[in-house]
C-alpha cells in the first residue's frame, strides 16, 4: 500500500479471485487531496467498485476500456468514411483533368496554325504600310492581332477542355482538326 500512496497511476492485473483494493484500504492509504487513477485489467476484478465513491479516485476496468476502444473505433470508422468521400471527389477531379489532357495536342495545333496565319498576315500588312509606319506602330499592331486571336480562340478552347463526355470531346477535336486542317498542319 506504500507504493500506492506514492503513485498517481496504478495498473492491476493479477489472478486474484477477490478484489485487492477497495474503498476502505484506499481511504486509509491516500491523503485526502491526493488524486489516484486506477486501471484494473484483471478478470475477475482486482479493484472493488466501491472505490468510485472516493472523490479523488478514478477507476477504469476492462469494460470501461472496451467502451473507450469501441468509441475510438467508431470515430475512426467515421473519419475513414469521410476520407473516402474526399478521396472519391479528388479522384473524379483528377480524372476530369486527365481527360482534358487529350485536348492539349489539338489546342496546340490550332493555336500554332492560327498564330502562323496571324504572323503571315501581319507581315503582309506591315509591308504594305511602309517601313516608316511599320517601325513606329509594329508593337501596337502586333498586340492588336494577338488580342484578336486570343479572343477568337478562347471560347472554343475552354469548351473543348470542359467537355466531360469523352466521346463528345473526341468528336469536337475531330471537327476542329478537320475544319482547320490541323493534321495536315502538324505533318508539314
Amino acid at each position: 500500500m506504500t507504493i500506492i500512496a506514492n503513485s498517481d497511476v496504478v495498473f492491476t492485473s493479477t489472478a486474484a479471485t477477490e478484489p485487492l483494493l477497495n474503498r476502505a484500504k484506499l481511504e486509509a492509504t491516500l491523503d485526502a487531496c491526493q488524486a489516484l487513477m486506477l486501471f484494473d485489467i484483471s478478470v475477475p476484478r482486482n479493484v472493488d467498485a466501491d472505490v468510485n465513491q472516493l472523490a479523488q479516485v478514478q477507476c477504469f476496468n476492462v469494460d470501461d476500456l472496451k467502451a473507450v476502444v469501441a468509441q475510438n473505433q467508431e470515430s475512426r470508422r467515421q473519419m475513414a468514411m469521410e476520407a473516402e468521400v474526399l478521396l472519391e471527389e479528388e479522384v473524379e477531379t483528377f480524372l476530369v483533368w486527365l481527360r482534358s489532357l487529350d485536348t492539349v495536342s489539338t489546342i496546340s495545333s490550332l493555336r500554332e496554325k492560327v498564330e502562323t496565319i496571324r504572323t503571315q498576315e501581319l507581315e503582309k500588312a506591315l509591308s504594305r504600310l511602309g517601313s516608316e509606319f511599320a517601325e513606329r506602330h509594329q508593337e501596337v499592331i502586333e498586340a492588336l492581332t494577338r488580342g484578336i486571336v486570343n479572343k477568337i480562340l478562347h471560347d472554343p478552347m475552354v469548351q473543348l477542355r470542359a467537355q466531360q463526355d469523352i466521346e463528345a470531346r473526341r468528336r469536337a477535336m475531330q471537327t476542329l482538326q478537320m475544319l482547320f486542317n490541323l493534321e495536315a498542319a502538324g505533318e508539314s
